[in-house]
């Protein structure tokens, strides 16, 4: 008879590993115990070598999906051991000071609480909260480590006598279930009016809510991780009317169809896009719009994409059943972060919404829908939250807690803690009052859910951002401070993610970063790892008239690139058609050409494109103009772009491309030369990067930022590296926009104070 002892780490909590555990050792014929702690699951097992040996190879082969074994660490071995207990037992959990263990996403209902809700001799027939150790919420409604019953938003309810025996009966798929409930002791549904006024109850509330929507009203359904505005996807009066009363006159609404089959008849899917709607996660799925599909053109105005997800809760497969294709949106006023309260609902969202749908179980942490892109047969996340986060990336080795405070816009911040990298989820714009309260709220829950107390603090170079600001709130007297470049940490980031520890060249290309010599940096060609970079080149700079107003008036960068090409009579022309903002124009359009700041930003060269073919002259959300011009590309082609070499750098000149564009206009369609631009670009940059690696002598070239969320752009560029020879490392785990930057910091934080 033998004793061992094991500390097993990973995503083994709340996904139903102890019962497996419980069930494999009979199965083995072992005794012995195992129990969740604040740094694992800890498992005793008694019985004959072999048996133990047999039992821990089918404990990693046999886990459940949902979990992920990180380590089987050995704590104890004793041979011939007496007095074995007679059983094996799942033991009281135990709370440590060091907390190691991983917290599982939120998890899509699984088809065996389907099978169930659907089935009318059930006794959750219908019930809205069903759920089991293989799926329903965790991580937005975990309040504390370890992750049981009392820790969490479902203490509240006490279990009934029969969802007590399933939670203690081993031998059952809810065995430790933390949030188990039934319709006698679980969480309940409501519907009511804007003034809290309820309508109905369960069953009655999803038909009165699934009717209001016929009906074409607004309705607020409480899910997850917050809410979601939802009315009728066919209906134009409907959409329209929550694009009125969201402000929100552009930005692409997401939808969700009733199964797969739906999906097909709205969008076109690839195999690698299904794989991504039916997986466990659930993500909304970035797909190209099928023409005639009955949807309302209201939904991504001037886009032949469109945001697909399925139902990934139980109350979402009810409401479905009574209409197979909604919308879907975060529930928040503009520019704000996702609702998840239902008193804060009521009070915010009651001038947008007709009605609400609205269940007691609270939500911990607030988390938006995660988003997937898919180009050909790579998926790449777009925005990285629900179904994903708190899940880790892992460090080579244990270092420092370091934590790293992201960017501004599209805001994550990420924390190292024994081993493990934690980036959290998407918190958006922290320039707006809530989306700081959010960063808050989320960084605060992760530092107290894992008791870490981050030593070293690393920020972005740009002096005035406010997530650095926000993390010296909670780390004022750090063991020491780094600044990292942001499109350095972009390639930081996304070396670490596919576990490169060498220098690589980096193109990185998005909107704008803030540069080591004080200007505004966006179109990078760097070499570099996390200890370091160096810039080899860029796009050629060109003139951001009026500042950060050029962001929102892609106008001006149309101006602006037509005067660096040498075309100053037509851009006076067309910044004199469109600019009312100065009676001496000529004054104006000298002195915003002169005064504006420098910039090698890629994604504002997409804007100006954009306006100059006359699709986006100013927008109302980040991103929208280039969204666009790759929506109207037709064909196929290539407008002239150079590569030069200058004082050592690489250049990528535009200009040719934009003097061309001058010179096409009015005889070849905005689509096709749309579609040249994109061709000459990836051409332009292939060429780039192939002189960058040679002269580095490497073949692998680094793709992020958050050009690089442009299908278009980056398949074409995927050839061109074949073409070339060279080897794309991209973005899988983790988006290759800002919110990677987060990563890429905590990664050059790891490598500096953890050696």
């Amino acid at each position: 008879m033998e004793k061992a002892r094991f500390l097993i780490g990973g995503v083994v909590q709340g996904v139903g590993f102890r019962p497996f555990c419980a069930r494999l050792a009979i199965e083995e014929k072992l005794n012995g115990s195992v129990r969740n702690t604040s740094s694992g699951v800890e498992l005793e097992l008694w019985g004959e070598r072999v048996q133990i040996d047999c039992y821990l190879r089918r404990l990693e082969r046999e886990c459940p999906t949902a979990a992920y074994i990180q380590s089987v660490n050995l704590l104890e071995r004793q041979e011939n051991a007496s007095s074995p207990p007679d059983s094996f037992r799942i033991l009281k959990s135990e709370e440590q000071s060091i907390r190691r263990v991983l917290i599982p996403p939120d998890i899509a209902t699984c088809e065996s609480c389907l099978e169930e809700m659907r089935d009318p001799s059930d006794r959750r027939y219908r019930y809205p909260f069903i759920n089991c150790t293989l799926c329903g919420p965790r991580f937005s409604i975990i309040q504390d480590l370890p992750y049981d019953r009392p820790n969490t938003t479902m203490s509240t309810f006490s279990m009934c006598g029969k969802c007590s025996a399933e939670y203690l009966d081993p031998s059952n798929r809810r065995y430790h279930a933390q949030p188990n409930a039934c319709p006698l002791c679980g969480p309940r549904l409501w519907a009511c009016d804007r003034r809290g006024t309820t309508l109905a109850e369960g069953e009655d509330a999803i038909q009165v809510a699934a009717g209001l929507i016929f009906e074409g009203r607004i309705l607020a359904v409480k899910g997850l991780g917050g809410f979601h505005l939802a009315c009728d996807a066919r209906n134009d009066e409907a959409v329209g009317e929550l694009r009125i009363r969201k402000r929100r006159s552009h930005r692409p609404f997401a939808i969700m169809v009733r199964d797969l089959e739906a999906a097909e008849k709205v969008a076109v899917l690839t195999e690698k896009g299904r794989d991504c709607l039916i997986s466990s996660r659930r993500p909304i799925v970035l797909c190209q719009a099928r023409a005639g599909s009955g949807l309302s053109s209201l939904l991504s105005p001037g886009l032949d994409s469109i945001g697909v997800m399925l139902p990934y809760t139980p109350l979402h497969h009810l409401l479905l059943e009574e209409l197979d294709v909604l919308v879907m949106t975060s529930a928040n006023q503009s520019e704000e972060p996702i609702v998840a309260d239902n008193e804060e609902a009521l009070k915010n969202l009651s001038s947008l919404v007709d009605a609400f749908l609205l269940h007691d179980r609270k939500i911990c942490m607030r988390i938006d829908d995660s988003v997937v892109s898919v180009a050909g047969n790579r998926a790449f996340y777009v925005r990285r939250a629900r179904g994903v986060v708190p899940q880790p990336l892992f460090l080579p080795k244990s270092g420092p807690s370091v934590l790293a405070a992201g960017g501004e816009m599209k805001s994550t911040f990420s924390i190292t803690h024994e081993g493990a990298l934690f980036p959290s989820q998407y918190l958006g714009d922290l320039k707006s009052l809530g989306g700081a309260t959010l960063y808050r709220e989320a960084l605060k829950h992760f530092l107290s859910l894992y008791a870490i107390k981050p030593e070293f603090l690393v920020h972005d170079l740009h002096p005035l951002y406010l997530s650095t600001r926000l993390c010296r709130e909670v780390l004022p007297n750090p063991g020491g401070t780094l600044a990292v470049q942001h499109h350095h940490a972009h390639l930081a980031a996304c070396l670490f993610e596919n576990g490169i520890d060498e220098p690589a060249v980096g193109l990185i290309l998005d909107g704008t970063g803030y540069g080591t010599d004080g200007g505004i940096w966006g179109g990078e060609i760097l070499w570099g790892d996390a200890s370091g970079f160096e810039r080899l080149g860029h796009l050629v700079p060109f003139t951001l008239p009026g500042g950060e107003r050029a962001i929102w008036e892609p106008w001006r960068c149309g101006m602006s690139l037509a005067y660096a090409s040498g075309l100053q009579e037509e851009a006076k022309e067309w910044a004199k058609r469109k600019s009312t903002l100065s009676p001496d124009f000529a004054r104006f359009f000298e002195v915003s050409i002169a005064a504006g700041v420098q910039t090698t930003s890629c994604g504002r060269l997409f804007d100006g494109v954009s306006a100059l073919l006359g699709f986006v002259e100013s927008v109302t959300f980040d991103g929208q103009a280039p969204m666009v011009l790759e929506a109207a590309a037709r064909g196929s082609g290539s407008l002239p772009f150079s590569v030069v070499e200058s004082d050592g750098k690489i250049l990528v000149d535009w200009r040719p491309a934009i003097r061309e564009i001058f010179a096409e206009k009015g005889r070849k369609s905005a689509g096709s030369i749309s579609a040249a631009f994109h061709g000459g670009l990836a051409r332009a940059l292939g060429e780039a990067a192939a002189l960058a690696a040679e002269r580095k002598g490497t073949r692998r070239v680094v793709l992020s930022g958050g050009v690089w969320q442009n299908r278009r752009l980056f398949s074409l560029m995927m050839g061109e590296a074949r073409r070339r020879g060279l080897i794309p490392v991209i973005h899988t785990l983790l988006s290759p926009n800002d919110e990677c930057v987060s990563v890429g910091q905590a990664v050059a934080g790891y490598r500096k104070w953890g050696k």
